[in-house]
């Protein structure tokens, strides 16, 4: 679906209509942040910082129009938005953007520039998918500084969200934010990261065999 105002590169051309769609400023990093499970509006506000409240609604209602997005009602009767269907659908593009784009993170001065764990853990999490050893299925929570969030792999598939798990964690790991990026990069044991893992370590450490940032 074209939409139905702003600016549009007006060609009969998939590229140059999905691009009338997602191309505009923090569209994209909409569909990262409710990637990981949907968000009220302030969250993601929180996670998008800069992006100005009234720029997120708009940019909400064209992607709710197109149905890449849905209002939902969280716990408690909050309200929320969602990836819908088209939404969902766009996963593997995100992931091969994110993972084609961290080559290029060895050129960007880090200071001044914003990280957090859970966006390296989306890469993560892609470059897991592409791995041709299979991680080992479990929950494992991850409590990175002040963030927190957790992965589901059943049967070769994996499942990233942001917060604690909604039921006990097969491992837990907690560790401060710098030491994570260093133990995905050089694929480290969490001990030896300062980490402190609770309960199934070894599996954990299995799993970060490929659950680890792409190398050059």
């Amino acid at each position: 679906m074209m939409p139905a105002e702003g600016r549009t590169y007006g060609q009969r051309c998939g590229l140059a209509a999905s691009l009338d769609l997602l191309g505009e400023r923090w569209t994209l990093l909409i569909l990262r942040e409710l990637s990981r499970g949907p968000k009220r509006f302030g969250d993601l506000l929180e996670g998008l910082d800069g992006i100005g409240g009234n720029l997120l609604s708009a940019r909400l209602k064209k992607l709710e129009r197109a149905g890449v997005v849905g209002k939902v009602t969280l716990p408690a009767g909050v309200a929320g938005y969602d990836l819908g269907e088209r939404g969902r659908s766009l996963q593997p593009i995100l992931e091969d953007l994110a993972l084609w784009g961290f080559e290029l993170l060895g050129d960007q001065d880090p200071r001044g520039v914003r990280s957090r764990a859970a966006w390296a853990a989306m890469s993560m999490d892609a470059q897991m998918r592409r791995s041709d050893s299979p991680p080992p299925d479990g929950v494992y929570a991850f409590e990175v500084g002040e963030e927190s969030f957790w992965l589901r792999v059943a049967d070769g598939e994996s499942t990233l969200r942001d917060g604690p798990p909604p039921f006990e964690p097969d491992a837990r790991l907690s560790i401060d934010k710098e030491p994570f990026f260093e133990m995905a990069m050089k694929a480290s044991s969490p001990s030896d990261a300062g980490g402190r893992v609770e309960g199934d370590a070894e599996r954990l450490e299995t799993l970060l065999e490929t659950f680890r940032l792409p190398t050059s």
